[in-house]
């Protein structure tokens, strides 16, 4: 997705909260807030009319909430990128939302610089994830499966290349940074996030982020 004009939903049942969302990215010139929704009804009533590339997403809302909002994105519009908004780190809540397709997590008490970055991440990437996402998933992996990892296995299916870049993917690189740090193109680098989403199974980045997660590769 192309940095110009992207253009963004809001879908939070607190309207002083999309109003201050709204007022933070509206600041931003390559930004454009299509429309605001109370819940996920109005917010497929909308997404009729209005396309959008990216939503942010509350969890907790009246009539249809987060959850089954995103479901049914992943559904009838997957080339929707969504950053699920949160009140608490809760890891069974991220695990959860990390397998139903969320590109993103943000704390609704973080800072606008913070706001800003996601989206841009999300839009260029596909991918977004706070310190405090790897850590809740590193410590449900290891509360399901113990200590061990499974990286002697995955060897054998990923090359010694696609480990490096699904690594540097897991701690937040651009593909321009991974390009850079590799010394390869940028193109090559997107032919390994291919390869690495269909060897895995993963239907994008957020997926990769899980998968290198459950697996002990991060």
């Amino acid at each position: 997705m192309s940095l110009k004009n992207v253009r963004i939903a809001i879908v939070d049942d607190q309207k002083l909260f999309r109003g201050g969302l709204k007022m933070i990215l509206s600041g931003v010139a390559d930004f454009r807030v299509v429309f605001e929704a109370g819940n996920g009804k109005q917010f497929f009533d909308r997404l009729a009319f209005e396309p959008v590339d990216i939503v942010i997403l509350d969890v907790e809302m009246p009539v249809m909430d987060g959850i089954s909002t995103l479901q049914q994105i992943r559904k009838s519009h997957p080339d929707v990128k969504v950053i699920m908004l949160t009140m608490h780190e809760s890891e069974r809540l991220i695990n959860h939302l990390m397998q139903q397709g969320a590109n993103g997590f943000l704390l609704k008490d973080e800072d606008p610089e913070v706001v800003i970055q996601a989206v841009r991440r999300v839009a260029q990437d596909g991918v977004y994830f706070r310190d405090y996402v790897s850590q809740a998933l590193l410590k449900s992996n290891r509360a399901r499966n113990g200590q061990g990892g499974t990286r002697t296995m995955l060897k054998a299916r990923l090359s010694d290349r696609e480990l490096e870049v699904l690594t540097l993917i897991c701690q937040e690189y651009t593909s321009k940074e991974i390009a850079d740090q590799l010394y390869i193109s940028v193109r090559t680098v997107e032919g390994h996030r291919r390869s690495l989403q269909e060897k895995t199974g993963s239907r994008n980045l957020a997926g990769l982020v899980l998968y290198a997660v459950n697996n002990g590769i991060v």
